[in-house]
């Protein structure tokens, strides 16, 4: 069955990035509490002051959160298999209207639309994405429209995509290089002169 959340946001929103996180990070985000945190940073009674900075902190590290904004568009969940990236059916979206949606599509092989209690609300929500990117729906099913809104989205992202950074301190690997400022310097390279030929 699919995962369907609609929250309002009164964080600031500062960035229309697109975001990817690994599928098991993604669906932490289906707490309630991280997305709560993720929308407001009204903290409320019922979460700790540690513990409301301590999802603060981790949102932060997922690239969701820049000091006290979201810094995101969209956030669609990825998978590696055979050291290939596939992209799955989900995302988290900040719409116009700053409403969070949030939509992961695991399992819609036991979700039957006409009896679900989420339609009024799921609808014009695909709608809302859809109308926002520019992606026309072309099914009036919404579990089929939902998987071809993302289908879209992920074909948009792998054809105009020019770059994907990530941070080397997160990377366990061995012998790394980090170089401080004043290390770097230091290092004088000697003047030479050097000839260019032109080929033109």
């Amino acid at each position: 069955m699919c995962f369907l959340r609609i929250i309002e946001v009164t964080r600031p929103i500062i960035s229309n990035d697109i975001v990817l996180l690994r599928r098991d990070i993604f669906r932490k985000l289906k707490d309630d509490i991280y997305l709560r945190v993720l929308s407001t940073d009204k903290r409320g009674e019922e979460i700790s002051k540690s513990y409301f900075y301590f999802i603060v902190d981790k949102l932060r590290k997922m690239n969701l959160l820049l000091d006290n904004a979201v810094s995101f568009k969209a956030v669609l969940p990825y998978e590696t298999k055979n050291n290939t990236v596939l992209l799955e059916d989900g995302i988290l979206y900040i719409s116009s209207k700053k409403q969070m949606i949030f939509f992961d599509a695991d399992d819609q092989s036991t979700y039957i639309c006409n009896s679900c209690t989420l339609l009024s609300s799921c609808v014009p929500a695909l709608k809302q994405i859809a109308y926002e990117l520019g992606i026309q729906i072309r099914s009036d099913i919404p579990n089929i429209a939902w998987y071809r809104i993302l289908e879209s989205i992920k074909e948009i992202i792998i054809q105009y995509s020019v770059s994907l950074k990530l941070k080397l301190g997160e990377i366990p690997i061995s012998n790394k290089v980090n170089y401080k400022e004043e290390e770097v310097k230091k290092v004088r390279i000697p003047s030479r002169s050097t000839n260019i030929q032109s080929t033109d």
